[in-house]
């Protein structure tokens, strides 16, 4: 049954950027469109495609599509989905990725735990990974913390799960009220090509004080996907490292460590990342690190003794 919102507004708004995703996005747009809880907008945002997606898109007729159009893509499709958060009417803003798809009652599971947890800024839960070759494993935040059943993370929780290898968001299981969104800076777009979704949940996490996660799977990740980002961009982690020093400034003792146990793990990621695509290792990568959080026995010779010193961007705090 569908739940009306007061005033005519809905309760989610939906976003999904379209940059060349012709094989996928019908998918995409039909598991929103079915989903068990009818009560949202669906906004399509396409952003400069140059395939056939739009005419895949303009296949569905349905009330609660609106599309819009940029006339020049963006990495990553975070200006894309800043647009789609600025039409947004409602007041929580769900992301789905058009080479994406959700299962029938994702929403009307982030719909009973915005009920279960009222001071919650940002919602997440588990996700399906389809390999290139069709075998299926589990989101491994899911596969670990599934037997808690819904619960709530507040930001040195979060922060303390991520650096231990376990992510409660992806980008198509996340909803965030959409004045979170505004309040944190929305996605970083010209700032990040890759990455950028990591560094705006940090920001509403931090600005909300903490996530509320529901123990349901909510989406499939295809791995086979066309113009996939994540082959064809390195995250350099630009964007994280500028919000972890900003976030400093105002966070002390756990969560400042926390933060930087966050940066480090960002920086290796970007490290090994762009050693493994170019075949060069780019040290400047570990000059950013912060070394107060690395055991001694840890700290890359590279960065030990007077390398320290001569390494003008190191973050030894």
């Amino acid at each position: 049954m569908i739940k009306e919102s007061s005033e005519g507004i809905p309760f989610f708004s939906v976003i999904i950027p379209v940059y060349n995703k012709g094989p996928h996005v019908g998918r995409a747009v039909r598991s929103a469109l079915r989903q068990t809880c009818g009560d949202f907008e669906l906004i399509l945002v396409d952003d400069a495609s140059t395939d056939n997606s739009m005419d895949e898109i303009g296949k569905f007729d349905d009330p609660r599509i609106r599309i819009y159009h940029r006339s020049e893509s963006g990495p990553g499709g975070y200006a894309a989905r800043n647009l789609g958060t600025e039409k947004a009417r409602a007041e929580w803003v769900a992301f789905l990725d058009a080479d994406d798809e959700w299962f029938p009652e994702h929403l009307q599971k982030h719909l009973e735990l915005s009920s279960h947890y009222p001071e919650a800024g940002v919602l997440g839960c588990g996700r399906e990974i389809i390999q290139k070759d069709g075998s299926v494993i589990m989101g491994e935040y899911y596969s670990r913390y599934k037997s808690r059943g819904n619960h709530f993370l507040d930001l040195d929780s979060y922060l303390e799960v991520f650096v231990a290898g376990y992510r409660p968001l992806w980008t198509s299981v996340t909803c965030i009220r959409r004045e979170v969104m505004r309040q944190a800076g929305g996605f970083p777009a010209g700032r990040s090509k890759r990455g950028g979704d990591i560094d705006t949940w940090l920001r509403c996490i931090e600005h909300a004080k903490g996530m509320a996660w529901s123990a349901h799977v909510g989406a499939r990740y295809y791995k086979d996907s066309v113009n996939m980002v994540t082959n064809t961009s390195i995250n350099t982690a630009d964007a994280e490292l500028a919000t972890v020093r900003h976030l400093l400034k105002k966070h002390r003792g756990r969560t400042a460590r926390l933060l930087k146990m966050f940066a480090n793990n960002r920086c290796m990621k970007a490290f090994k990342e762009h050693s493994k695509v170019t075949g060069k290792k780019k040290y400047s990568y570990l000059t950013r690190l912060y070394l107060s959080v690395i055991p001694f026995k840890k700290i890359p010779k590279y960065l030990t003794g007077s390398a320290v010193a001569k390494s003008k961007g190191s973050n030894r705090a």
